[in-house]
């Protein structure tokens, strides 16, 4: 039932259609320019070889990215909640629009118009929510992106090399003669760029899964107005065992955007798993924040006194 809507909403998705869009433009560019009809012959062999790796890395991100979009980021289980026996904290995780009683990390999506368990963002680009039980295939997604990106930058470069030697060296006319010259040199600027980007999202996921944060954990802290990299996170039980929350309990089947019975995620996604050290360590600062913002208040408020 849910990768029939998500199948229906795949078709009203332009980011989504875009993103499909970009991916087959730049394969089908980079075939013509390395393989059909190149600029220069000399890397060749070179280049045909490095094209194997990056045929499967193509397709892992084709795979992953399916798995992220039809797979659901997790739900809530039903009655969950019930028999909470803390009333204000039952008035604090219900969720008036779904009607249900939210888990510790679970987060409202308005744009699924729905609750999602350890919801880290909604993603346009695959039009769900990324969560409890699909963050490991966007993790994925990332990574062979970047691997792709990788070797299009290495087979690019022996395609721009050539040319720029000619160009410095033989005739810059060949600029404008040479069919092959800008759409190559463009493909290049374009995959450096893309790369860019896409690396340092990957870089900032993987610091929250060695953490055992979520992008909405993040944003709520720059909110409450502590932007600081060191801020203590309960969550974060170690390096080991937050990535078997995320990426699942089998190290075998991490490179596969797929669980299996042996690999699902450590834990429900309902109850999590807390560092006592981080969680103390945490309230004592809160309680030192509090203390220093009333005596900075008191000393303000001093002066107007005396005047």
């Amino acid at each position: 039932m849910y990768r029939e809507i998500q199948m229906q909403k795949i078709l009203n998705n332009n980011y989504l259609l875009g993103v499909f869009f970009f991916i087959i433009c730049v394969y089908v560019w980079m075939v013509y320019l390395t393989l059909i009809n190149p600029y220069s012959s000399e890397y060749t062999q070179i280049i045909q070889i490095l094209w194997i790796p990056l045929q499967i890395f193509y397709m892992m991100v084709v795979w992953s990215m399916v798995r992220c979009i039809i797979s659901d980021p997790g739900k809530v289980p039903i009655y969950w909640g019930v028999l909470l026996d803390d009333q204000e904290q039952k008035k604090r995780r219900y969720c008036l629009i779904c009607h249900i009683f939210k888990p510790e990390r679970c987060h409202h999506c308005s744009t699924c118009q729905r609750c999602v368990l350890n919801m880290d963002h909604h993603c346009p680009w695959i039009g769900n929510c990324v969560g409890y039980q699909n963050r490991k295939f966007f993790i994925l997604f990332l990574l062979y992106i970047n691997l792709s990106v990788l070797f299009s930058i290495v087979i690019t470069a022996f395609r721009v090399y050539p040319i720029i030697m000619d160009l410095i060296f033989v005739d810059w006319r060949l600029l404008i003669e040479d069919f092959n010259v800008i759409p190559t040199l463009l493909l290049a600027i374009i995959i450096l760029v893309f790369g860019g980007v896409i690396f340092n999202f990957f870089l900032f996921h993987l610091d929250l899964v060695s953490t055992n944060k979520t992008t909405i954990d993040t944003l709520e802290v720059r909110r409450n107005g502590n932007s600081s990299q060191t801020t203590l996170n309960g969550y974060d039980i170690g390096i080991k065992e937050n990535w078997l929350q995320v990426m699942g309990t089998n190290p075998w089947l991490w490179p596969f955007p797929m669980f299996g019975e042996s690999g699902r995620p450590k834990g429900d996604g309902v109850r999590w798993e807390r560092n006592q050290n981080q969680l103390t360590m945490t309230e004592q600062n809160v309680t030192h924040r509090t203390q220093t913002n009333q005596n900075q208040r008191s000393e303000m408020t001093q002066p107007q006194q005396r005047v």
